[in-house]
């Protein structure tokens, strides 16, 4: 059994490629699924966020694996394959480990040590758990993440500046706008996006809030935890002239703000810039709209910017929480090795014993004249010879996977004695 994640991030692909490849709650479980359905022998978990989407497998020869998964996102997304193939990673065992552990110690985020990211990690593998499409590898594999992440976060600095994409789109609003005091902003979507970039805001000291939300009854209450007002979904439109700066984080699969619509803004406006941050995967502004005078539209991609600033401060503690992931990743794959070891004994044990217990029954059949006692003493004979030879390759077998060249050993076990 082996690991392999297969995947694309913001380091890799652009926008416009990694919001073709998201999955979304009501997509997620039926991918999953249809994944599971293709490779019945492989353990699956995907994990998809704005800047990473990831296929996590544990199935015996992983290797062979990438080409399915590489059309199960084709085929599912109903995307051509050259179309993101370039784009795409594998990591295999040693390597996947270590890069889920990257990830969920957020030294791979666009922004180094927010902690977004692990509570996205624990609902991917939850979403799978619930699935029933996990088994011992993945398990240990995500749960041995979360701990290491929480060693990472208490062991180091990497998160003493406490940010999210959300904050960094304020950071990044304040180079447009240095006051936010007489300020008033829009938030179009109320998910866990939405709500935290909301709260930043507020802590900057913004004048009124506006929440859109499709539903509306969510939008009232969160509008209220901030002595904000609420509106329809589809009013939100309507009501952008009166925002100075508009935070999109819908979740819709399409664009809900078109170049169309900002002729009237503006005018309602008197033609004062208004600030629009997509933080939306797939995105909820077209790209056009930027083409427009006294419209400044930013997607998350263009967050990277702010975020080098973050980076200069959290670089110090990097190489620190490098050296946590690579004790954890070598604690992991030991245990996965005594796992692999453990299996593959307890098989050679079996299948040689299985032997000798089939060709005792045959030779006991022919000498009917035995007594009990006797019957007994071949048995026990038999054992003590198959026991005797099990002894040498087992104590090898284990002490080779203290060096990491069991592998070996086993695959030639399992040729030799069809395991």
């Amino acid at each position: 059994m082996g690991i392999l994640v297969v995947g694309l991030n913001h380091k890799t692909a652009p926008v416009e490629v990694r919001e073709k490849l998201a999955f979304n709650d009501q997509t997620l479980p039926r991918a999953l699924i249809e994944l599971r359905g293709r490779m019945p022998d492989a353990e699956v978990v995907i994990l998809s966020t704005c800047n990473r989407v990831e296929v996590y497998v544990a199935a015996p020869d992983i290797e062979k694996r990438t080409g399915d998964i590489a059309r199960f996102l084709s085929e599912f997304h109903k995307l051509e394959a050259d179309k993101f193939a370039p784009h795409l990673y594998h990591h295999y065992n040693r390597d996947a480990v270590r890069h889920l552990f990257t990830v969920s110690c957020s030294l791979d985020s666009m922004v180094v040590g927010e902690a977004e990211v692990l509570g996205q990690a624990k609902r991917a593998y939850m979403f799978a758990l619930e699935e029933g499409i996990t088994g011992k590898v993945l398990n240990s594999l995500f749960q041995r993440a979360f701990g290491v992440a929480k060693n990472v976060r208490a062991s180091s600095a990497i998160g003493e500046r406490k940010v999210s994409i959300a904050s960094v789109a304020v950071e990044f609003g304040q180079k447009i706008f240095s006051d936010f005091s007489d300020k008033t902003v829009m938030i179009i979507g109320a998910g866990e996006m939405g709500e935290l970039t909301l709260k930043h805001l507020v802590d900057k000291g913004v004048s009124a809030v506006i929440v859109a939300n499709r539903t509306y009854e969510k939008a009232v209450e969160l509008a209220r935890q901030y002595d904000g007002m609420a509106i329809s979904f589809e009013a939100f439109v309507d009501n952008m002239h009166r925002a100075d700066v508009v935070i999109s984080t819908s979740g819709a699969p399409h664009y809900i703000i078109f170049p169309k619509h900002l002729p009237q803004v503006l005018r309602a406006r008197r033609n004062k810039p208004i600030l629009l941050i997509d933080i939306a995967v797939p995105r909820d502004i077209h790209p056009d709209v930027e083409d427009i005078d006294n419209v400044y539209l930013y997607n998350i991609d263009d967050l990277q910017k702010v975020v080098d600033e973050n980076i200069s401060f959290r670089e110090q503690e990097l190489e620190q929480c490098s050296s946590i992931i690579e004790a954890e990743t070598d604690n992991l794959m030991a245990y996965f090795e005594t796992l692999d070891v453990a299996h593959v004994i307890k098989d050679f044990h079996e299948a040689l014993h299985n032997i000798r217990k089939s060709e005792l029954a045959r030779s006991l059949n022919k000498m009917p004249k035995l007594d009990e006692k006797d019957r007994q003493e071949v048995e026990y004979l038999t054992e003590r010879i198959v026991n005797k030879i099990l002894n040498q390759p087992t104590q090898t077998l284990r002490e080779e996977a203290s060096q990491d060249a069991e592998y070996k050993y086993i695959e030639a076990l399992k040729k030799l004695f069809g395991l």
